[in-house]
């Protein structure tokens, strides 16, 4: 496969409607041009930029009136459509628990947008804690650390020494046995494999997609998306980059082991992110952000 074809199926590569077999052809391809990397990589972020502009626009909300008219419309819908013998207490209970469920249903489809990133982010993660720390399946080798922070992302750099080989929580301690970067689908991640209280636990690294938050004192790590095969997520969103915690771990474990690792990682990023002259001058509407984490 060449740079063209590449460039023609990338968005359907992106949306995930591919066939396997061409997935693995276009990925193969990834490993070696370094120009379509880049094309891929601005295209996701491109689509995740724009996706939570969308859900963050209040006017495309649906208003609280909105909703309410929606309800009643459906209720009387179904009242007038009911035979008599429907029209007992009974029966109109059921026709306006319907309409009220049919209504739910259509909020939720407008706002499904609003959870596609951090269920696509996710499946990601967990797709690549299975493959790469677990049964060792991945489509690409992964590469050092210091090189993929050479070719794709300066944030990478960090992970050589953060978080530290062993980690100190209140509940025991976690020893980093590997620190790699890998890819899972389209998503490049910087990847530290972990052992804690006798379970293999990755530490994710990847940009996450425009969907932004405040890490300040009192962040709080986020489980994100459903559980599978007994895997969960933790996250901790920083300015560019998300930060996740996938394991098999009891939920407060893997809390806990986020707040030690992904919260103090996701703030030495922004302030190596900030520190940096040339990226603090393209970033003039976030000096205040800056002033606050240089501060600390």
């Amino acid at each position: 496969m060449n740079c063209r074809d590449v460039r023609e199926v990338a968005d359907s590569f992106l949306c995930e409607e591919l066939l396997t077999e061409t997935n693995h052809e276009i990925l193969r391809h990834l490993d070696t041009c370094p120009l379509c990397r880049t094309e891929i990589d601005a295209r996701r972020r491109l689509r995740g930029a724009l996706r939570a502009a969308f859900t963050r626009a209040p006017e495309l909300q649906p208003s609280e009136q909105f909703q309410n008219r929606l309800r009643d419309q459906l209720r009387d819908v179904s009242v007038r459509a009911a035979s008599p013998w429907l029209r007992s207490s009974r029966w109109l209970a059921v026709a306006a628990s319907i309409a009220l469920a049919i209504g739910v249903s259509s909020l939720v489809l407008m706002r499904r947008s609003s959870t596609i990133p951090t269920e696509a982010l996710a499946r990601d993660a967990i797709g690549d804690h299975q493959n790469c720390a677990l049964t060792f399946r991945l489509v690409t080798m992964p590469v050092p650390l210091e090189e993929a922070a050479q070719q794709f992302d300066n944030a990478y750099r960090v992970l050589l020494n953060m978080p530290p080989d062993d980690i100190r929580t209140s509940d025991g301690v976690a020893r980093v046995t590997e620190r790699h970067s890998c890819v899972y689908g389209a998503r490049r991640f910087g990847h530290v494999v972990m052992e804690y209280h006798g379970r293999i636990v990755s530490l994710l690294m990847t940009g996450n997609d425009g969907v932004t938050s405040d890490i300040g004192q009192n962040a709080i790590p986020q489980m994100i998306g459903r559980p599978l095969n007994g895997l969960s997520v933790m996250s901790v969103n920083g300015t560019h980059h998300a930060i996740l915690l996938v394991s098999d771990l009891e939920r407060v474990d893997l809390a806990q082991l986020s707040r030690a690792v992904s919260v103090p990682l996701a703030r030495r990023l922004d302030v190596s992110l900030l520190s940096d002259r040339g990226t603090f001058a393209s970033l003039q509407f976030e000096r205040p952000l800056a002033r606050r984490l240089l501060a600390r």
